[in-house]
């Protein structure tokens, strides 16, 4: 009776992890949360380009030399709303001969997107995902995982995730200890 006990116990506190995401298909089982990666297990660089918000292109090639901190979200997503002034902060406090913020918008309207952009004065470039079809690419992140991070070391290989909100303490932390493992500069 102590292990179901136990077991109801650890569901009821996972409860509110699992729901905090908003992905539209998320799985179940999918918790929400951060973790690292150690950098002799980390896979080859993420490969990804697609057009901005702002009419232009990006790729994630063009910045290898520098951290980036890659992160997905959406107009109609709460927990979206919610983290989205740290990054805010984040990037503007960041510096860009080290790190830089790129926001991938997935499965949303062009113009709700940018509104959401011109609301919280986002700074940074975002790429637009409308399919979900980039995100999917995204190493460690379950599909249509909203919100999610990932911070990539200068080589462009994923060395955190983070699945669902995160706060500036945590994604200051993280990518704090990113750039120890990755030394140089741009």
């Amino acid at each position: 009776m102590r292990r179901s006990g136990a077991a109801l116990a650890a569901l009821l506190l996972a409860l509110p992890l699992v729901t905090a995401a908003c992905g539209r298909e998320q799985p179940a089982a999918a918790l929400v949360g951060s973790d690292t990666v150690a950098s002799d297990e980390r896979g080859a660089p993420l490969e990804l380009s697609g057009p901005t918000l702002d009419g232009g292109t990006l790729n994630l090639a063009s910045l290898r030399g520098k951290v980036v901190v890659l992160n997905s979200w959406a107009s109609w997503c709460p927990p979206c709303r919610a983290e989205i002034p740290a990054f805010v902060d984040f990037s503007t406090s960041a510096n860009p001969k080290d790190v830089v913020v790129v926001g991938l918008n997935v499965t949303d309207d062009p113009d709700a997107a940018r509104s959401f952009m011109d609301e919280f004065h986002i700074p940074y470039r975002v790429i637009a995902d409308p399919d979900g079809a980039l995100l999917a690419k995204v190493p460690g992140v379950p599909p249509a995982s909203l919100p999610s991070t990932v911070i990539l070391d200068r080589e462009g290989r994923p060395a955190a995730h983070v699945i669902g909100g995160t706060d500036a303490v945590t994604l200051s932390a993280l990518v704090a200890g990113v750039l120890r493992d990755s030394p140089g500069t741009a």
